[in-house]
């Protein structure tokens, strides 16, 4: 399957300065050992991705438009990066995702102002309300993932009366 003429995005927590997006080892769906490839998707997924290590520990899940986080970090990076790339090389990994097994050139940086992007809601962070009794394993977290109302919108600013 040729992916031609489309273009996906890689995020990542790192400033690139080389101009390449370079393989590293991940997982590709159904397979029980790391690949070493350049993973990407849309642009709002690979934001998320982009985000998501930064801002968070313990589980964290990207969701359509929006992060489900565990726990949130205190000290929130001031930027995260997204990196377009064309699809030529490109296999699907899934509805959403798609792996490349050699780097790929850069076409263009998108800089995220992770702070900035919060606070006008163009990233929407779900923070979990109530600390979990036990460490979830991965199928119970996408479980609790599916309860909404288990979570409340992060809002960093505090407006006083």
């Amino acid at each position: 399957m040729k992916l031609c003429g489309n273009t996906f995005y890689h995020g990542s927590k790192n400033k690139i300065s080389d101009g390449v997006v370079h393989a590293m080892p991940g997982f590709i769906r159904g397979m029980k050992v790391p690949v070493t490839a350049v993973f990407a998707t849309n642009f709002t997924r690979a934001k998320l991705y982009a985000v998501m290590r930064l801002i968070s520990s313990g589980w964290r899940t990207p969701n359509k438009d929006a992060l489900y986080v565990q726990y949130l970090k205190q000290d929130i990076p001031e930027k995260a990066y997204v990196y377009e790339l064309d699809s030529d090389g490109f296999l699907p990994d899934g509805e959403y995702d798609y792996y490349c097994l050699t780097d790929k050139k850069i076409k263009k940086i998108h800089e995220i102002d992770i702070m900035q992007d919060i606070e006008s809601g163009k990233l929407k962070i779900y923070v979990l309300k109530d600390k979990l009794v036990s460490e979830p394993s991965m199928e119970e977290w996408r479980e609790i993932c599916k309860h909404k109302d288990k979570f409340e919108l992060y809002n960093p600013v505090v407006k006083e009366i």
